[in-house]
Parts: C-alpha cells; sequence; structure tokens
C-alpha cells in the first residue's frame, strides 16, 4: 500500500479512501456489479488478459502496452487522431502537452520544458523537475525498452536531464532527432513519485521494480488502487492530478470469454471490450443500433502482419522471389476470411495508416513470369513458421488460405506453428527458419520511427531486418542521416527515400493492417487513435444525450 499521506482535510480523508492494499478487491466480494446508471462514475472495461507486472521495467507485455499509458504520467502525449478504420496517425513530434506545459528546441537538438505547478501524486507529494531526473534515469537503469527508444532518439544517455529550476528541465541530446518528442511520449520514459519509489526500494532493488510490479504512483489522472493479477485492475482518480475524469473509478476486469464480455456490454454490466472474436464483432456490428450499442473499428494499424524474408540465402535471397510472392497473395481474401473484412490491405513498407495508399498488389499470372525469370518455372518449396497469436487466433485458418493462393503459382508452403516467440526469434536470428509471419507494431507513432525499428539492422539484432539478414548500404546511409535530422520537410523527404528503397528490395511481404475494434456503450464519447491502440480513460465522458451517466 502507498503509506504516504502529506495533505490534511478533505484530500486526506479522500485518498485514505481510495488507497487500498493493492492485493485486495476495492469491493470486497471480487464480483462484477451492475453499474447503477443514475449515479456510477465508474466505468467498467473488460479485457482479455490483464499484465503480471505493473512496472514498465518489466518484460514488455501486450496487455501492458495498450493498458498502462491509462494510469502513468509522461511529460507528453501522442496527438490523437480521429478514430474510424481510416485513420490517419501523425509523426512522431506531434505530441500535445501533459505533465510539460511547452518546450523549446535548440538550434543542438535539445529540448527544455516548462512543468505544471501545483500537480502531486496520490500520497500529496509535489511534481517537481526532480521526479523527472530521478525517473529517466531509473528507466535507463532497469527498464529493457526505455534506452533503446532513449539511444534511438539521440538522448545523451550519460547526462540525460539537467534540472533547470523546480518546474524547468532540459532534455539532453548528442545529436538533433526527428524522434524524442514521441519517445518521451511513451510509457516507457513515463514519469514517477520518487518520493514514494524511495521509500519502498532497498540496498538489494534500489529502484523498487519489486514494489512497482504491483503498485504504481505517478502523477497522472489515475492511479492503481487495486491489482489483482489474472482478475482486476482498479484506477482511481488522483485528487492531486490537474485532470479531473468524469469516472473517478475505472474497473478493468480479465475476462478470457470473448461472447461472455459482449453479453456484459450489451446488457449493461460493462462499458467497454475490444478484442472479440470476430464473428461476435460482426454480431454486435449488426445489432449495434438496437441494443444502445457503438461497434466499430477505431483504426486499422500501424500493427501490420508480415511475411518477413530471410534474404540472406537460398530462393529468398533474389529479389524478384520476393516479389513474385508479394503478387501472389491475395489480401481481399485474407481479410474476409479472418478478419471478416475489417482489416486493410498492406503492401508498402508505410501503412495506409501513415497516409501512404497502397497499391492492388495481386497477380499471379506476373507471379509465375517473375518466378520463371528467377530460374524457377516450375516453382519451389519455402518453409514458414507462424505464432499462435497472428490473425488474432485464427493463424490456423490464414495459413491455410495463404497456402492455397501461393499454390496458384507453384510455391509449396511447408508450415510449423510456433507459440514461444523467444524460440522463434532464436531460431530467426540463427537464419534456421527461411519466413515467418509476424505482427510487427511500432512502439512510437510515425513513418519514420516505423522505417529505423524495422529497417535499420544495424541498431537493433531483433530488428525484422537484423534477423532476416537485409542490408542495403544506401538504405543504411538515408536512416542514418535520418536519426539525426530534425522533425521537418527534410527529415520527410529522407522517409520517401528510404521506403522507395524498402519497397523496391521488399525483405518483407505485408499482408494486413490489422483493425482494432472498439466496442463500447452508445452514450459514451471521447475515443481516439493512437500509435499504440490505448483508451485514455481520462478522455471518456457521457455524451450530452445521455445526462444520466
Amino acid at each position: 500500500m502507498i503509506a504516504r499521506l502529506r495533505w490534511r482535510g478533505v484530500a486526506a480523508v479522500a485518498i485514505l479512501a481510495l488507497l487500498g492494499g493493492a492485493g485486495a478487491s476495492a469491493s470486497g466480494a471480487g464480483g462484477r456489479a451492475k453499474p447503477n446508471p443514475a449515479s456510477s462514475h465508474t466505468f467498467i472495461d473488460l479485457v482479455a488478459s490483464l499484465p503480471s507486472d505493473l512496472d514498465a521495467t518489466g518484460i514488455p507485455q501486450t496487455t501492458q502496452i495498450e493498458l498502462e499509458p491509462s494510469w502513468s504520467s509522461e511529460l507528453v502525449r501522442p496527438a490523437p487522431a480521429t478514430p474510424g478504420p481510416n485513420a490517419t496517425l501523425p509523426s512522431a513530434d506531434a505530441v500535445v502537452p501533459y505533465l510539460a506545459t511547452s518546450w523549446q528546441r535548440s538550434p543542438n537538438g535539445d529540448y527544455t520544458f516548462q512543468l505544471r505547478h501545483g500537480v502531486r501524486g496520490p500520497t500529496g507529494d509535489l511534481f517537481t523537475a526532480a521526479d523527472v531526473q530521478w525517473s529517466v534515469e531509473r528507466a535507463l537503469a532497469v527498464s529493457p525498452v526505455a534506452p533503446f527508444l532513449l539511444s534511438l532518439a539521440n538522448v545523451d544517455t550519460s547526462d540525460p536531464v539537467t534540472i533547470l529550476s523546480p518546474f524547468s528541465v532540459r532534455i539532453n541530446v548528442t545529436a538533433p532527432s526527428p524522434l524524442l518528442l514521441g519517445v518521451l511520449a511513451d510509457f516507457d520514459v513515463g514519469i514517477y513519485d520518487r518520493h514514494v519509489y524511495r521509500e519502498h526500494a532497498s540496498a538489494s532493488d534500489p529502484w523498487a521494480e519489486q514494489w512497482g510490479a504491483s503498485h504504481s504512483a505517478t502523477f497522472g489522472a489515475y492511479f492503481v488502487s487495486t491489482f489483482l493479477p489474472g482478475k482486476r485492475i482498479v484506477l482511481s482518480a488522483n485528487p492531486g492530478s490537474w485532470v479531473h475524469p468524469y469516472y473517478t473509478t475505472v474497473d478493468i476486469d480479465q475476462v478470457p470469454g470473448s461472447a461472455t464480455r459482449l453479453a456484459d456490454v450489451l446488457d449493461g454490466t460493462a462499458d467497454h471490450t475490444t478484442d472479440l472474436e470476430w464473428t461476435d464483432f460482426g454480431t454486435a456490428v449488426e445489432d449495434a443500433r438496437a441494443d444502445h450499442l457503438s461497434a466499430t473499428i477505431l483504426e486499422s494499424g500501424p500493427l501490420v502482419e508480415s511475411w518477413l524474408l530471410d534474404v540472406a540465402g537460398g530462393p529468398l535471397a533474389n529479389p524478384l522471389v520476393r516479389r513474385a510472392l508479394n503478387l501472389a497473395v491475395n489480401r481481399a481474401e485474407l481479410n474476409q476470411g479472418v478478419y471478416g473484412g475489417f482489416a486493410l490491405r498492406d503492401t508498402l513498407a508505410i501503412p495506409a495508416t501513415y497516409g501512404q495508399s497502397q497499391p492492388l498488389d495481386y497477380d499471379p499470372a506476373m507471379a509465375r513470369r517473375l518466378l520463371a525469370q528467377a530460374g524457377y518455372p516450375h516453382g519451389l518449396t519455402l518453409h514458414l513458421d507462424v505464432g499462435t497469436d497472428i490473425g488474432d487466433g485464427d493463424g490456423s485458418y490464414e495459413v491455410q488460405l495463404l497456402t492455397a493462393q501461393l499454390a496458384q503459382v507453384h510455391v509449396r508452403l511447408v508450415t510449423a506453428t510456433l507459440s514461444d516467440p523467444d524460440q522463434m526469434l532464436a531460431l530467426e536470428q540463427a537464419h534456421q527458419v527461411p519466413s515467418t509471419i509476424e505482427d510487427i507494431q511500432p512502439l512510437v507513432s510515425g513513418a519514420a520511427f516505423l522505417l529505423i525499428e524495422d529497417d535499420a539492422a544495424t541498431l537493433d539484432a531483433s530488428s525484422p531486418a537484423a534477423v532476416d539478414g537485409y542490408h542495403d548500404p544506401a538504405l543504411v546511409a538515408l536512416l542514418t542521416q535520418l536519426r539525426s535530422t530534425p522533425a521537418g520537410p527534410a527529415a520527410q523527404s529522407l522517409v520517401a527515400r528510404a521506403a522507395k528503397i524498402v519497397d523496391q528490395d521488399m525483405p518483407v511481404v505485408n499482408l494486413l493492417a490489422t483493425p482494432v475494434q472498439n466496442v463500447t456503450r452508445a452514450d459514451i464519447a471521447g475515443y481516439a487513435a493512437y500509435a499504440v491502440p490505448v483508451t485514455y480513460y481520462e478522455s471518456l465522458r457521457p455524451t450530452l444525450t445521455s445526462p444520466s451517466r
């Protein structure tokens, strides 16, 4: 339990009521009660799974990446995009103020941030520049992700933060970067209440990682008041925040069954869910109006299903073979068969969600001609490994469709399913897997980051380019220049030139930009699209037509 209570009077009483033990349910019984629409300010979200660790220093989990931003606090946050299946996400430098109210870039690329005054954590600690400095140092010391992101953004990791005043800091860089603001918007570089974490630190755990695994103390709209691993996370409004959300409590419950989650939203027991089976989502779309439900696609991408090709040797080293495979894939059929038609085709290095129009690349006759030119007039055999998570859990049917499509151009697929992603990565890095289908999710928004993260093989030994043996000297030069170019027209020009090289070389056959479901009560507004599909609960509110909520 967070034990520090520094405020007096009403605020202290409110905090005492809110800050319960992390292992205890706020309701006591642990059951989910149907909210009273006349008085409730509780938002109930049902998710398929919950993270086992609340601290950004743990091993990254998909559920953590999607949920933790809602109770973290960063200097800036990603700019939202209008939701919808064709949502276009902004670049990495498009951010909005959060703990910082304004910022200015120096000619050398340093950023100076002015911080909010009067912001407190849930125990009453005042937010100051010292929290920023301590939090960035903690991230560099223990996070598995932050050092990579900060280095990618050219932050001086030996001296990352300079305190200029109690409410002003400078982020120090070794060179300008188009990615710095986007990296600072990531929860892996979130700002913590240093006082609380220091109180729970020890000689063997100087950064309080053990405590942080089941607790959280930040300066944002919410704090974690209950954490029951595998069951529930309860967020309570932070009385010290400048944000005053309509929903003062957010109850996030783990309910694995798709049909159960949908039924609970339909009958009003819950307010929101996602990741439904596509047959359930289709039912929700058809019955939405009659059931006072809103079932829509929040966005498509930037998570992309990609067929990663090992270009280090064998037939896949020939770009003609790779282009033939790209033309042999009927993405429309895959979309309809796996995603019910709700996904978007993706054929280029930059997906449609970043504003890139996608050509219609399905031409099996041309694919056969390219294979013949490459020396394979009678086709060839390829080995394909897939993870259990592709196709939203319907990977076997997706592979079945893909196998039938490739057979039309005389390419025979020999497939294997691997449930352990670490095993798959190890096999890829040893070049023991000619090809895999994986979901590729950028950590930060923007086409610039996407290209650097995926195709700059020298930066990350686990990047798709590195594990697939893809290396183009001209591309390396462009991406190296891009890393030290400030955001703006010059960076955009470098992105376009780099993308053209990748699209011509085609080390990856992109398949579909995967859709993000948003199933909610029809009288709740405030959802937006982001690079990582996060529901920022502090932005949600009842519509004007439903004052009872």
